[in-house]
Parts: C-alpha cells; structure tokens; sequence
C-alpha cells in the first residue's frame, strides 16, 4: 500500500493532526496483514486435512467411517452424527460445538471461518479504496 502522504493532501492539518491519521492507517495496515495470515492459516489447514483424506462433499462414501479422520463409527447411530452442512457422518474428535450448542465438523467450522475472514477483508478494502478515492 503507498504511503498516505501519497494519496491525501495532509497539508491543511497540525502537525499533531496529521500524525494521529497516519498512526490510524498504520494500524490500519497491520489488522489487514493480521486478517490475511489468518485466511493463509486456515486455508492451510483445510489443505492439510485434505490432504489427510477427509471425503470430499460430492462422493458417496461409507457411513461406517469418519468423514474426516477415515477412522470407523461406532455401529449405533447415537455415537456418530451428520454434519449440517457437508452431511458426512464424523466422529465426536472431528466435531467442533458451536457457541449455540450446535455442531458442525471441523472442515466445516474452518471454511466458514476462512469465508467469513475473506469477506471481511474484502470488504474492508473496498471500503478503503472508497475512503482513498474520495480523499483524493
């Protein structure tokens, strides 16, 4: 990102003005670079259990395996559950309780959580490119 100096003429500001703005648009920019390592973190993960043989949204899978770590469901419906979102069937070590009492798997949990983050960023820099343009 240019400096802001770049962008907006501070001139019409004092001194003490202009240093409190530029110390905003440095923080600024290091919640963004926080943002992005967070949405790199998760999306590393997601490749990791992949990578590790989850079953995929699309196939058709045994329901006697966690869809997640491959490892086998007990024989009683009780113990292994159906995610909401991918559906596949997943051990309790594979599930992550949500703040409503819910549960998803944890593939689930963390593409939510990278959509969400992607979004947010997103829309934050459009908001800043909006706030650039209109400076200008």
């Amino acid at each position: 990102m240019p400096e802001a100096p770049d962008l907006i003429n501070l001139g019409f500001l004092s001194d003490s003005e202009r240093e409190l703005i530029l110390e905003v648009l440095r923080r600024d920019e290091e919640l963004r670079m926080v943002e992005d390592k967070r949405v790199r973190k998760l999306k590393s993960e997601l490749l990791e259990i992949k990578r590790k043989g989850a079953k995929r949204g699309g196939g058709s899978y045994s329901e006697r395996s966690c869809g997640r770590c491959q490892e086998p469901l007990s024989r009683l419906p009780v113990f292994s559950n159906q995610c909401k979102i991918c559906s596949h069937y997943v051990c309790r070590n594979c599930q992550s309780v949500l703040p409503n009492g819910s549960w998803l798997c944890n593939v689930c949990v963390k593409e939510t959580r990278r959509k969400t983050l992607e979004n947010y960023s997103s829309s934050q820099t459009r908001a800043s490119a909006q706030t650039e343009k209109s400076a200008c």
